[in-house]
């Protein structure tokens, strides 16, 4: 007879996996040139027009973003600038966090919060790694709920 060993369902959720083991390191969090290279990046892999991404950007966020300042976001040159304001009040030249996830919709490309996980030392899972997660905590939720199912049905015949 083929017996399978039982999972103790104490044990650990997969997701526990890719919680961080350390505290970012000092001065790890310094990502300004990374973002950069991920916003240029994802504007040239959108294939979209600078002006179009700030239109679905304001669609999508209410907030209005200039194609000066999707430049500004890009640019190499301003982190090395020691401008810290805009001609919009803004204090950094940086992509602001309110229209990052707008951005991110509007471009296809979600690199720039992925680089943000990353520096808090989490694992951001992509492609077939978010697929593999799904499938293993839907296997998780059958294992605890057939043991559940058991301990039903050994209730009922318990109980005549």
């Amino acid at each position: 007879m083929n017996r399978r060993k039982k999972i103790d369902v104490n044990q650990a959720s997969l997701f526990s996996f890719l919680e961080p083991e350390t505290l970012p390191n000092p001065g790890s969090m310094d990502i300004s040139m990374r973002l950069r290279h991920a916003v240029s990046n994802a504007i040239k892999k959108s294939g979209k027009d600078r002006i179009d991404i700030c239109a679905e950007i304001y669609k999508l966020s209410g907030k209005e973003v200039s194609k000066g300042t999707l430049d500004g976001w890009s640019a190499e040159s301003r982190d090395l600038s020691n401008d810290g304001i805009d001609f919009n009040g803004n204090r950094r030249w940086g992509i602001s966090g309110d229209v990052l996830p707008a951005f991110c919709a509007a471009t296809g490309d979600c690199e720039t919060l992925f680089i943000m996980l990353e520096c808090l030392n989490y694992t951001p899972m992509k492609g077939k790694d978010v697929v593999r997660a799904r499938i293993g905590l839907l296997k998780e939720e059958i294992t605890k709920k057939s043991q559940e199912l058991k301990g039903l049905e050994k209730a009922l015949v318990a109980a005549k």
